[in-house]
């Protein structure tokens, strides 16, 4: 009677050869090759960056800030298509004798003139603007490939969120099922009470283990829908791409385009040696009563009346004082540019070199968690037999369990490692689609 008890119990015990790793949550992210892919009984929503990159840059106070400032800049485009380099200006003056022996005394002036364009100023001007414009374009793919690196920190964070979760419940799942053959194996009087009170605390401890994942999935979720305007962190985030030429990378354009930037500053300084010369027409009348008070000479009342017509031109003189320190600060940020381009260069090589190597460790890691996972499943398959054969107790069999929790954490911690590996690489190559 005691060996059928046994192999009775041994049946219940034996779970279904699936549920070697514990049954899978719903929602659980599983690895496909190298993709991360959550499944939630549809197939997968195709890869959400673009999208959702979209949807964060458009709502990103700095991408506003950057397309308001494009837009001062390409604003002067209206100075390099004008007549000239400043504002037309109109003036007058009108004066009247208080004393003398002119009575009556009238001069009015009117006056009306312009700045003109020094040889090759509008050209340099115009290739100033545009390279300001390219500058401020160049700034804003690089903001873009930050909001990316934020978009992609926040996805996988809430992917280790919702694989640590699919764990806990997993492992509630199990705790469950090994507590009811507990439950059933003390009724039989095949198990002590101790046996089912740790039963009891592993149950107790998964539920709680589930609830704190939970509640972080919930934080993990809101974060990224708070990046992207309400997107939630569902489908399949990106693969990975092919290296692109290093010319190519935001953080390296954008230096280049101040480089540009710089050089076309220093070129309108040269073409502006001196402020814009002005030049004017202006048109006098005066008029006044003149008389004499000699006594040998009769007294003499005569009005007179004069209208002048003439140009006036203002032409300032070149110095070093004003020159120079114009010419100084143009070449100070040509080389401050070129210091960031060697910088950004070094960096941008750096990084990745370094997501490179992170992306192989990764893979690795993740095949010696699968390997460990099945060894994990295998030995807690064989101790749950041992156990309901008697062979070990209750303490040995949870702390082969425990090892199996552990192997199943490791596994999901290195496949989405994997992905979020490959993110690192995408963003260290400055893919922002």
């Amino acid at each position: 009677m005691r060996r059928l008890v046994l192999v009775m119990a041994a049946a219940l015990f034996a779970p279904p050869a699936p549920a070697l790793a514990g049954p899978k949550a719903r929602g659980e992210v599983t690895v496909k090759g190298d993709q991360p892919l959550e499944k939630r009984g549809k197939s997968p929503l195709g890869h959400v960056l673009v999208r959702h990159l979209d949807m964060a840059v458009a709502i990103d106070a700095q991408s506003q800030g950057l397309g308001a400032q494009f837009g001062a800049v390409t604003s002067r485009f209206a100075t390099t298509r004008s007549i000239t380099p400043g504002s037309p200006y109109v003036g007058g003056l009108q004066r009247n004798a208080v004393a003398g022996n002119l009575r009556n005394y009238n001069e009015t002036e009117v006056e009306a003139g312009l700045p003109l364009w020094l040889p090759g100023q509008r050209d340099a001007m115009e290739t100033t603007v545009a390279t300001g414009a390219i500058e401020v374009e160049e700034r804003i793919a690089l903001r873009r490939l930050e909001v990316a690196g934020l978009l992609r920190d926040a996805w996988w964070n809430a992917q280790r969120a919702a694989r640590e979760a699919g764990v806990a419940r997993n492992r509630v799942a199990t705790a469950r099922e090994i507590g009811a053959d507990m439950t059933r194996r003390v009724e039989l009087g095949d198990a002590a009470q101790a046996d089912a009170l740790l039963a009891r605390n592993e149950l107790l401890a998964a539920e709680t283990e589930l609830a704190q994942a939970e509640g972080a999935v919930k934080v993990a979720r809101v974060n990224y829908e708070a990046l992207t305007g309400g997107a939630p962190p569902d489908g399949t985030l990106e693969t990975l791409k092919p290296a692109c030429p290093i010319e190519d990378h935001p953080a390296l354009r954008t230096p280049i385009a101040a480089l540009r930037r710089a050089e076309a500053q220093l070129q309108l300084v040269e073409a502006t040696p001196i402020d814009s010369p002005d030049v004017a027409v202006f048109g006098r009348q005066e008029h006044n009563r003149q008389y004499s008070t000699d006594l040998s000479q009769p007294i003499t009342d005569q009005r007179t009346d004069a209208t002048t017509v003439g140009v006036r031109v203002r032409i300032p003189l070149p110095t070093d004082g004003r020159q120079e320190p114009r010419r100084a600060e143009a070449i100070a940020e040509m080389t401050r540019a070129a210091a960031d381009y060697e910088k950004a260069k070094r960096v941008v090589l750096a990084d990745i070199a370094a997501a490179r190597a992170n992306l192989a460790a990764a893979r690795r890691a993740a095949g010696l968690a699968n390997q460990r996972l099945a060894v994990a499943n295998e030995q807690f398959e064989l101790s749950r037999k041992a156990f309901a054969l008697g062979e070990i107790g209750g303490l040995d069999f949870y702390r082969i369990r425990q090892l199996q929790l552990d192997a199943q954490r490791s596994q999901a911690a290195a496949a989405v490692a994997v992905g979020a590996a490959i993110s690192r690489l995408n963003q260290a190559q400055g893919y922002a689609p």
